[in-house]
């Protein structure tokens, strides 16, 4: 099996509107995708983990046409689940056509960033894990970010961990955010690299997940 780590910039023209809403909004800087389904009639059903004001973001929603239901339920201070159903857009297919009738899944969660990408994990042969690299619409700008075999004996530091999150954990530990009682926090971590808080913030917690399957002998 093959594992690629890829970023997704789509053009402004295709970007759903609650992507959307995070580039242009102060009030929500991150969207994780953990779950998803389409019914029959095209409707989309998903589940979002998001990082910022659920009464902005439910405003938002409100205003989108193609929402036809939503519910909202608070995790934290910082952030909130979205249960939301709409209809399947033309442009949503589309993003979507490139992955079907492939031996290729998707690893929870696909994040929506502030700053206009998408993230996600995706894992299956590798024939067809770069057919779907090769076959998004040529005005989508793919990168792969990392190419590794998905395998339980990786060592993750070396292999399944981008760079950059390497280097956010390298940070996290110098600056003590893992020290007892904690002395930085994760904005100090985005100071420090150069990122928006909610970027850093993404790169430890995939960090994370990927040390704790490796501890735990499962892979991710």
């Amino acid at each position: 099996m093959k594992y690629l780590q890829l970023t997704v910039r789509e053009p402004p023209a295709s970007r759903n509107p609650m992507h959307e809403f995070l580039i242009e909004s102060d009030d929500a800087s991150l969207a994780q995708l953990w779950n998803w389904s389409t019914t029959p009639d095209e409707i989309d059903v998903v589940l979002f983990r998001v990082v910022g004001d659920r009464e902005a973001y439910t405003a938002a929603l409100d205003e989108a046409a193609f929402v036809v239901d939503y519910a909202t339920a608070r995790l934290d201070d910082e952030s909130f689940y979205a249960y939301v159903e709409h209809a399947t857009r033309e442009e949503d297919a589309a993003f979507r056509e490139p992955f079907l009738h492939r031996r290729v899944l998707t690893i929870p969660p696909i994040e929506f960033t502030d700053d206009g990408e998408t993230r996600m994990d995706i894992i299956g042969r590798p024939a067809d894990a770069q057919a779907v690299v090769d076959e998004f619409p040529a005005e989508f700008d793919v990168r792969v970010e990392q190419i590794s075999t998905y395998e339980q004996g990786l060592d993750v530091s070396a292999s399944l961990l981008t760079e950059r999150q390497r280097e956010a954990v390298a940070v996290a530990v110098d600056l003590g955010y893992y020290d007892v009682p904690r002395t930085a926090t994760v904005a100090d971590v985005a100071a420090e690299l150069g990122c928006a808080s909610s970027t850093a913030s993404s790169h430890l917690q995939k960090a994370h997940a990927q040390f704790a399957h490796k501890i735990a002998g499962q892979p991710l």
